[in-house]
């Protein structure tokens, strides 16, 4: 069934999942891992992504809750930079056009933003728009459209290809048509679009990282019949065009975010839609070579629909909402994670 943003937004305990941990024993690392506040975003901002680019974390867009009766909110053009030389946050040029839900990704030196939603209230749902904008420390360009209306998406560079894995189809601009197995590949030296193999488990409002050259998705969220998060963790290998099925995420979320420091996996925040709704708070840690997780400190501020980022040695947590869904706790938290060896 098609599901609108505004339905899915609103859904209570049907078909739904909570943060609950997989019955399964795991590691607890207290004490090598500690969250602590960053520098605060300029602006509070949420459903927002990020990415690096020439030694600074870069976002943009977002949307920010207005939390009156007519539940609407705002979309944001905005790009904020952070420089962890100087501590210090600064405004960049706005996007071409307002967005939130735009996915980045940095490829060669230039830093690509992918599709997004506008739109002011849940009532009337959002609309996707499939532009590619790309940014090189100028202003912000319209360099072309995707080939397929592909939200919520996960964006993965390797060298020049951006690859977009799972997402929400959105035809004709309009509602979901459920959660995506696409694997779409940007070659930004050749300005060119083209498909690899899908991913096995599709599902939208999932993240990932690349170690090693190689693609890491984890969780995310099936909409059809009602809300279901999952704990799927999948790895894409370029040079083989195949998938490998991974140890499942122990707490299985949607909208969470990840980044990847020193060959190890990331991974924190995240919403539930059950009873009252929630976010999920554990940080999370996965390591390749043995294919385990194990549970760090847990974010101060948990939140969903946040950007993730490594630079400089540290995993950055970056606004988001520390309330399920769009209301008003928008935030412009950040929170950096000091991953420590024994």
């Amino acid at each position: 069934m098609s599901l609108s943003r505004r339905r899915f937004l609103t859904l209570g305990a049907a078909g739904a999942a909570t943060c609950a941990l997989r019955p399964e024993r795991l590691l607890w690392a207290a004490g090598r891992a500690g969250w602590e506040a960053s520098v605060a975003l300029p602006w509070a901002t949420q459903e927002v992504y990020g990415t690096t680019w020439n030694g600074r974390i870069v976002v943009a867009g977002g949307l920010r809750s207005r939390a009156d009766r007519d539940r609407r909110f705002t979309t944001l053009e905005e790009t904020a930079l952070f420089d962890p030389s100087a501590e210090a946050w600064t405004r960049g040029p706005a996007l071409p056009s307002p967005r939130h839900h735009i996915v980045l990704a940095e490829a060669d030196g230039t830093v690509y933003g992918f599709g997004g939603f506008v739109g002011e209230t849940l009532r009337n749902g959002f609309q996707f728009r499939p532009d590619v904008y790309a940014f090189d420390g100028g202003q912000w360009a319209r360099i072309g459209t995707m080939p397929t209306p592909l939200g919520e998406t996960v964006a993965l560079a390797v060298e020049e290809r951006v690859h977009l894995v799972t997402g929400s189809l959105h035809p004709d601009d309009g509602a979901s048509d459920g959660a995506s197995r696409a694997h779409l590949v940007y070659d930004s030296g050749a300005d060119a679009w083209s498909e690899a193999r899908p991913v096995p488990t599709g599902r939208s409002s999932a993240t990932g990282a690349v170690i090693d050259g190689r693609l890491y998705v984890v969780g995310g969220r099936r909409t059809e019949g009602g809300v279901t998060n999952l704990g799927a963790v999948e790895r894409y290998e370029p040079t083989t065009d195949t998938w490998t099925e991974l140890r499942p995420f122990p707490q299985p979320s949607g909208g969470l975010a990840g980044a990847a420091l020193d060959g190890t996996l990331y991974v924190f925040g995240g919403e539930y839609f059950s009873g009252n709704g929630g976010v999920c708070g554990r940080t999370w840690a996965y390591d390749p070579d043995v294919d385990a997780w194990t549970q760090h400190a847990p974010m101060p501020t948990p939140r969903h629909g946040l950007a993730g980022a490594a630079l400089g040695g540290h995993i950055y947590a970056i606004g988001g909402n520390p309330a399920a869904g769009i209301g008003a706790a928008t935030s412009s938290v950040v929170e950096r994670l000091s991953p420590t060896t024994d």
